[in-house]
């Protein structure tokens, strides 16, 4: 018969496994809600600048993921019409395939915007061709629409004089990165690397010029630090952030007092953007807001 002691022992020990159990259930559920908000549409509004004091200034502004707000993200007709809008720059996110061919997308599986699962990493380009977007802005103007090589993307950055903005996803396939310099000088296009991984930037930079941009959330004073070791790389932070634009935005200025350029994601609000440029960041990453009044 079990002493006092250890019937003790053994009922905090279930009530312990119970309260994590309970914790790891909640848990779940916060990551499943969560998803499920991800995998939701966002209703964007469509702006301009075209009545601020920004509309001839140096502002450069680069279409998130393709103009999201008007087609699917990271697809060919987003980059067209970001194209057709005028935008300085269009940012992507990359991935290689199981086979070697680098491809648009921003999640690491196609669930949200396909109409098949599969993680794009493990697939073979030919696997990926078989699947179609369901998800974005405008879907069913673009029935079949497939996903989206690098060299297309680059292609139609050449075609209408945009800047390249590529996002390196999840610090993999380093050795690669040569390739996606042969395919941007192969159409002259001008190029941008951004990653929140500072290693990606580091071992980018043994083999390019380009310009690069250390991705935060807020910014930080060691982040300034790392940036500072690299030569000709920025910080892009959220622009959303509250934190960003406390006390006057005393970190962006930070940033440019530091020697360190500036630019910031994914801002759709036109008195933040103007906050943010008035702070000394030039470079915005937006999903609906343009250079020209919006006809709707």
């Amino acid at each position: 018969m079990a002493s006092s002691k250890s019937k003790a022992v053994l009922a905090a020990a279930v009530a312990a496994g119970t309260a994590a159990g309970m914790f790891a259930g909640k848990h779940i559920a916060n990551k499943i809600e969560w998803f499920k908000n991800y995998c939701k549409l966002v209703d964007y509004e469509l702006a301009d600048i075209s009545n601020t004091d920004m509309k001839d200034t140096d502002i450069k502004l680069t279409a998130h993921r393709g103009y999201r707000a008007v087609a699917p993200e990271n697809t060919l007709p987003a980059f067209i019409e970001a194209g057709k809008a005028g935008y300085w720059g269009a940012e992507c996110d990359i991935y290689m395939t199981r086979d070697g061919v680098w491809v648009l997308h921003h999640d690491p599986i196609t669930y949200r915007m396909m109409d098949k699962n599969r993680v794009v990493e493990a697939s073979t380009y030919n696997q990926l061709m078989k699947l179609n977007y369901t998800g974005g802005h405008n879907i069913d103007k673009y029935p079949e629409l497939k996903i989206c090589t690098f060299e297309e993307y680059i292609k139609v950055c050449a075609e209408y004089n945009m800047h390249a903005v590529i996002e390196l996803k999840y610090n993999r396939n380093r050795k690669h990165y040569g390739k996606l310099l042969d395919i941007i000088n192969k159409y002259g296009v001008d190029a941008d690397f951004i990653a929140f991984s500072f290693e990606d930037l580091v071992d980018l930079r043994k083999i390019c010029d380009n310009d690069l941009y250390y991705l935060v959330d807020d910014i930080k004073d060691e982040q300034i630090e790392s940036a500072k070791t690299l030569e000709n790389c920025g910080i892009s932070y959220d622009g959303n952030c509250d934190k960003n634009v406390e006390n006057d935005c005393e970190m962006i200025k930070k940033c440019h007092e530091a020697g360190i350029k500036t630019a910031t994601w994914a801002v759709d609000d036109v008195d933040r953007i103007e906050t943010l440029f008035n702070a000394g960041t030039k470079y915005i990453t937006t999903n609906s807001v343009t250079y020209n009044e919006i006809k709707q």
